[in-house]
């Protein structure tokens, strides 16, 4: 009989999972995660710009959010876009 080990850890969540990689070290960005990330700095700096404001700390608690909205959606949208021609798994 062939034994075949299993992860030695087992996670409940993605939370979880992000913890134990955090732990473990960080992973590299791929391809796809790099070009999101420029894609969200972009839209994020044309917002800033929209704005009129260089300095952070005059930002209003809604420009605030809507700052940290424009740049997760950018991510998400770019990677969602990248992945439907070229899935992760």
């Amino acid at each position: 009989m062939i034994r075949i080990d299993a992860p030695s850890v087992k996670l409940c969540s993605r939370r979880c999972q992000n913890i134990a990689a955090r732990l473990k070290g960080m992973i590299d960005p791929n391809q796809h995660e790099t070009n999101a990330l420029a894609a969200a700095c972009e839209t994020g700096g044309e917002y800033v710009e929209s704005l009129a404001k260089t300095d952070l700390a005059t930002f209003t608690a809604v420009e605030w959010s809507t700052l940290i909205d424009v740049v997760v959606t950018a991510f998400q949208d770019s990677l969602r876009i990248a992945y439907a021609d070229d899935p992760p798994f």
